[in-house]
This record gives structure tokens, C-alpha cells and sequence, in this order.
């Protein structure tokens, strides 16, 4: 097999994959034990497991793409960089 260097993004989503399938089935078996009914047990750790899967799909699509880094410099940068956040006067209310 090829030695193949993974990116980041790549072993986000494959790590998610494998997570998100593990947390549904041991969810899946503890709700159905605890609701005595093993079928609807599984079937919510399955959708809980699937909502992981897509999340760490997402993120590792947007680490793929820069988008986590991109998105903290767009918002770093302010229209007027000497002011000092909404409250830049001292004394608001003049008299």
C-alpha cells in the first residue's frame, strides 16, 4: 500500500466517520436498555451517531478548504483599527 500523507481535513471526516458510528452504537444500546425497548434504543443512537458523522464531515471540509483560518482573519480586521470597539468615546453623554 502506498504511503499516502493525509491531510488534516481528511482525518477529521475519517475520524468522525468511525466516532460518530461507535457513540450511536454504544448510545443506541444504553438508551435501549434503559428504555426497555432495544429497536427504538438503537434507532435514536443511530441518529445521534449520524448527526456526529455529518458535523465532523463539515468541519473537515472547511479545514480542507482553509475556511476555519480564512474565517477568524475576515473577522480579526475592523473597519477603523484605532477604535477601540463600540464604546470608543469615554464619555458618551456630553453636558
Amino acid at each position: 500500500m502506498a504511503n499516502e500523507e493525509l491531510s488534516t481535513g481528511e482525518m477529521v471526516r475519517r475520524v468522525g466517520l468511525g466516532s460518530g458510528l461507535a457513540i450511536g452504537i454504544g448510545l443506541g444500546v444504553a438508551l435501549g436498555f434503559a428504555l426497555h425497548n432495544l429497536a427504538l434504543g438503537i434507532g435514536l443512537g443511530v441518529t445521534i451517531g449520524m448527526i456526529i458523522m455529518v458535523a465532523f464531515t463539515v468541519a473537515g471540509a472547511r479545514l480542507e478548504q482553509g475556511g476555519a483560518a480564512s474565517d477568524v482573519e475576515e473577522n480579526s480586521h475592523t473597519e477603523n483599527p484605532d477604535a477601540e470597539g463600540p464604546a470608543s468615546d469615554p464619555d458618551p453623554d456630553p453636558r
